[in-house]
Formats: structure tokens, C-alpha cells, sequence
């Protein structure tokens, strides 16, 4: 009784930490593909933002405004 009630135990335990490893490779796994993913918009963001030419956008009618947009992402909006 007492070896059926260890075994039983060790059955138990070595099913949560099996669990628990899993979880703990998922939870790695996702934080790894969170964190690629805001560098990659973070890398778009930046060369939308160098291609938008914001510092001179006063400099511009809406036309032109437009027409460079339209540029932009045509050229850098999906990778």
C-alpha cells in the first residue's frame, strides 16, 4: 500500500512538472515571436517615417503630401 501510494505520488508530481515545462517552452516561445514582431514594426515604422519626410511636411501642398504617401507605401509598405 505504502509503494502504491509513492508511486502514485511520483506519477502526480511528474505530471506537473512535465506540464509545467511545457508551459514554460510555450510561454518562451511566444515571448520570443511578441519581441520579433515589434522589431519588425518598429523597422517599418522607422522607414515609413524617413520616407514621409516629416520634418519638411509644411513645405508641401496636400497633393504632394498625397503623391508621397501613396509612394511610400507602395515601396515600403509590405515586406
Amino acid at each position: 500500500m505504502k509503494n502504491l501510494r509513492i508511486t502514485l505520488a511520483l506519477i502526480f508530481l511528474s505530471t506537473i512538472f512535465l506540464f509545467s515545462l511545457k508551459t514554460y517552452r510555450d510561454f518562451v516561445i511566444s515571448s520570443d515571436l511578441k519581441n520579433e514582431e515589434k522589431n519588425k514594426l518598429k523597422k517599418s515604422a522607422e522607414i515609413l517615417n524617413e520616407c514621409f519626410d516629416l520634418k519638411n511636411k509644411s513645405k508641401r501642398t496636400i497633393n504632394e503630401s498625397l503623391k508621397l504617401i501613396e509612394y511610400c507605401l507602395e515601396e515600403f509598405g509590405s515586406d
